[in-house]
């Protein structure tokens, strides 16, 4: 197992990211902000990884500031002309915010993890002082079916949605305002966010595929019995899993988190307290 530090000091992200996308199979990228000079940097290994096949997927923040709308063209554009290339975007609702920067690249059974503080702009890629973790290891190691469960966790958030060209037009004239007037008022800003949550009401969030299902989502889809089951059901195999994971001291937990995240990804259905059902 490898573990770095990536601060744009010592090591760049930037040359972390244009080697492992490049050689991935699978990219998963799930970050706040994403701005245009920051894709062109990284453009190159997006598209040698597309090319060779791979598949590649953006989690994208829209906040009406820093994720900048011709960047999202960008992202749309690639979606359209590669059918292994997927972007959603997430709406923030309210207060909340949302903020990860989670780079997972998968070449084979090794996975390059980068969990940090940078955001996939020129600054979060080369420039700024950033603190970032990169842990390159084993599928099956419990660091990575940890940060693979995080990932999906952001995948099926509610407000994550496939965007259209209307919606990409919206958030953009919606960014442009806020652009001019460098403190967006409080009304201005709920009337970008409205018309972006009509929109929203109006398109699907992701789809699960077998694609999704690694880690400990696939353990546990996996070992589910075909139809109705039981939380005692699946509560049997817990040796199994603490003998397979012995230091993971909380596998009932663990088995918990992925059932509710199979049941919102629409894999199996929640149906009275501690029944469920596999589809």
């Amino acid at each position: 197992m490898l573990i770095q530090v990536v601060d744009n000091l010592s090591l760049s992200l930037l040359s972390v990211l244009e080697e492992t996308i490049a050689q991935s199979q699978d990219s998963r990228i799930a970050v706040a902000f994403v701005s245009m000079q920051g894709l062109r940097l990284v453009e190159s290994a997006l598209r040698t990884s597309l090319q060779a096949g791979a598949h590649i997927e953006f989690l994208v923040g829209m906040d009406g500031t820093a994720t900048d709308p011709e960047a999202l063209w960008f992202l749309y554009k690639l979606a359209l002309d590669h059918p292994t290339f997927d972007l959603y975007c997430y709406i923030v609702p309210g207060s909340t915010l949302y903020h990860p920067k989670l780079y997972v690249m998968r070449t084979g059974e090794t996975v390059s993890a980068i969990v940090g503080s940078s955001n996939l702009t020129e600054g979060g890629l080369k420039q700024n002082f950033e603190i970032n973790l990169h842990v390159r290891a084993g599928l099956q190691q419990p660091i990575i079916l940890d940060i693979y469960s995080a990932y999906s966790r952001l995948k099926f958030l509610p407000n994550r949605v496939e965007p259209d060209e209307e919606m990409i037009g919206i958030y953009e004239a919606w960014h442009r305002e806020n652009r001019r007037h460098y403190h967006p008022t409080a009304s201005g800003k709920r009337t970008g966010f409205r018309e972006l949550q009509r929109k929203l009401e109006t398109l699907q969030g992701p789809r699960p595929t077998q694609g999704d299902l690694v880690g400990w989502l696939r353990l546990i889809y996996d070992l589910l019995p075909s139809g109705e089951f039981t939380n005692q059901d699946i509560y049997a195999f817990e040796p199994y899993l603490q003998e397979r994971y012995p230091s993971n001291k909380n596998i009932r937990a663990k088995i918990r988190q992925q059932l509710q995240l199979l049941r919102d990804m629409g894999l199996v259905e929640h149906l009275e307290l501690g029944r469920w059902r596999k589809r």
